[in-house]
C-alpha cells in the first residue's frame, strides 16, 4: 500500500455543531480523475484563528505497478546530471547516486545553476563543519550532504591516491568580476592535508587542505571566518576583487561535458 499525505486548502463554515468541511467542485473533479482514493481527513485547531487540515489518500487498485514504472523507482542514477536528464523537473536537494557498480553516495545536487545537473563535491555554508582534517578523512569524505561536506569523487579531474590525487585543470571561464584563482597555484599539484603535506608546509600553515604551490590564490577548505582577516587564512578566492577576504559560502561541483 502506498500512502500520500496532502495538505489542502478547503472552504469551511462553523455552525452550532462545530466545524464542517466542504471540498470545492474543482478539488472533487481533480480527485475523481486521479489515481488516488480519499481515505480520511483529520482536523486540528491551534488558537482562535488557525485550522490545520490533513487528508490521506491511497493509490487506487491496479495503478501501483504502472506508477512505479513511470516514476523510475528502481533506477540507479550515476550522478546528478543523469538525474536531471531522466527527471527534468528535479529540484535542488539531496539524492543518492551510483557512480560505480556496487557504490552509492549521498550528495547534494544543484539543479538550478546553468541548467542544473551539478554534483556538489564540496560545500561550505556556515563553518559548523571542520575542514582542517587528515588525509584519511578527505579520502573517505566527511560531513552531511544536506549541510557542509566533502565528497570523495575521484573520477573527475584528479588522479588516484597512489598519485596523491594530482589535479589537472582545463580552461577557466568565470562570471563577470571573477578571475581564475585556481589554475596558477593548483594545476598539476598534489593534494595536501595536515598529516600529508605535499606543498612545503602550506596545509599546516594555513590550517587547510587542497592543491597548493607556494601556496595558493584560493583557500576553499580554509577556516571559516565571520570577520575577514584578509591574509588568506580563511575561506577565500583572491581573484574576486583582487583582495583576500572571507567568503560567506562556497561550493565545488562537477558535471559531465
Amino acid at each position: 500500500m502506498w500512502t500520500l499525505v496532502v495538505i489542502t486548502m478547503v472552504m469551511w463554515g462553523v455552525d452550532t455543531k462545530g466545524i464542517k468541511l466542504y471540498l470545492s467542485d474543482e478539488m472533487k473533479s481533480m480527485l475523481e480523475k486521479s489515481d488516488w482514493d480519499h481515505q480520511d481527513t483529520a482536523l486540528s485547531i491551534h488558537g482562535p484563528m488557525t485550522l490545520d487540515v490533513q487528508s490521506s489518500f491511497k493509490l487506487k487498485k491496479g495503478h501501483i505497478f504502472l506508477n512505479m514504472l513511470k516514476s523510475g523507482v528502481n533506477r540507479k542514477y550515476r550522478d546528478c546530471a543523469d538525474i536531471k536528464k531522466q527527471r527534468p523537473s528535479s529540484r535542488d536537494g539531496v539524492y543518492t547516486i551510483y557512480p560505480a557498480p556496487g557504490t552509492n553516495k549521498t550528495v547534494f545536487c544543484d539543479m538550478t545553476t546553468d541548467g542544473g545537473g551539478w554534483t556538489v563535491i564540496q560545500r561550505r555554508i556556515d563553518g559548523k563543519t571542520d575542514f582542517y582534517r587528515k588525509w584519511k578523512e578527505y579520502k573517505n569524505g566527511f560531513g552531511h550532504a544536506d549541510h557542509e561536506y566533502w565528497l570523495v569523487y575521484s573520477s573527475f579531474f584528479v588522479n588516484d591516491e597512489a598519485n596523491k590525487y594530482k589535479l589537472t585543470l582545463g580552461s577557466f571561464n568565470g562570471t563577470k568580476g571573477l578571475g581564475d584563482s585556481l589554475t596558477a597555484r593548483s594545476n598539476n599539484m598534489y593534494f595536501s592535508t595536515k598529516d600529508k603535506d605535499n606543498s612545503a608546509g602550506c596545509a599546516v600553515l594555513y590550517k587547510t587542505a587542497g592543491w597548493f604551490n607556494a601556496c595558493f590564490y584560493t583557500n576553499l577548505n580554509g577556516p571559516y571566518q565571520k570577520n575577514s582577516r584578509k591574509n588568506g587564512k580563511e575561506l577565500t578566492w583572491y581573484h574576486w576583487g583582487s583582495t583576500w577576504r572571507s567568503l560567506k559560502s562556497a561550493k565545488m561541483m562537477i558535471r559531465p561535458m
